[in-house]
């Protein structure tokens, strides 16, 4: 009986490291079963021994993959995430399913290539501003407004967490490569080309909750990838207009370094 299963051989990881910075105010929240009177009503999430907020990997990774799925027309009939075995056929060469992961019984196209860690706060910026006796963290309030009467809703105002604009977290990305079928590895090279590409339009849009209230606007800065900096490439990167092919080879920048 002929094996239908895809020869797959591990080759390399590459590492994207750099820096995220809060261009308004930032609101991941942590979640809390109960709000007491005059607390917070959405508090952002921080680290449970030292406080300080950060940015959850599953949040980037999260986000850059729903901006992907549509960029390059990867979307279920539902809504649901791509993947999910609502479509009638899945090739082992789908960039998100090869990016992000999948559970699909019967995929061929190996394992998940990206691992994004918790983005800590920078340590210089974190320094700074603890030395100047300033908070981490700032609170807004919200209201609703009345349509009727113009004026804040009874209902009173929402007090909102964020991490203000300026706040910078440190970046860090793996990304490993497979040769499958004796491709050599190119289609995965050309995943991380996508992935790169899903960051430039993750600061098109926001990270967090309510983006389309102004929140979540981030900025990347200090790229490097395998230490070669990449930043200029980054943001002169061409619109992406394709969903067959990225808008940049940054694979190749880092070639003419090496």
């Amino acid at each position: 009986m002929a094996d239908n299963h895809k020869r797959i051989e591990y080759l390399r990881t590459h590492t994207l490291t750099g820096s995220i910075e809060v261009l308004t105010g930032l609101c991941i929240g942590a979640g809390r079963d109960t709000v007491e009177i005059g607390g917070l009503d959405s508090p952002v999430i921080k680290h449970p021994h030292t406080g300080e907020p950060y940015i959850p990997g599953s949040s980037i990774k999260g986000k850059v993959r729903s901006l992907l799925e549509w960029a390059l027309g990867r979307i279920e009939p539902d809504g649901s995430v791509w993947g999910s075995g609502k479509s009638e056929r899945y090739e082992a060469t789908d960039p998100i399913l090869r990016i992000f992961g999948t559970t699909l019984e019967g995929w061929q196209g190996g394992p998940t290539r990206v691992l994004i860690r918790d983005a800590p706060l920078n340590e210089a910026w974190r320094k700074q501003i603890v030395e100047s006796g300033l908070p981490l963290t700032e609170e807004k309030q919200e209201v609703v407004i009345d349509r009727i009467q113009g004026k804040a809703a009874q209902a009173g105002p929402r007090t909102m967490e964020r991490v203000p604009a300026g706040a910078k977290f440190d970046l860090e990305i793996q990304f490993r490569i497979y040769a499958v079928d004796g491709d050599g590895g190119a289609t995965d090279r050309k995943c991380l080309n996508w992935l790169i590409a899903g960051l430039k339009l993750l600061e098109a849009d926001a990270l967090g909750g309510s983006g389309s209230r102004g929140y979540g606007k981030v900025r990347f800065s200090a790229l490097k990838l395998d230490g070669v900096d990449i930043q200029e490439a980054f943001d002169n990167m061409p619109t992406l207009r394709s969903n067959s092919e990225p808008p940049y080879d940054f694979l190749a920048l880092i070639a003419k370094e090496h």
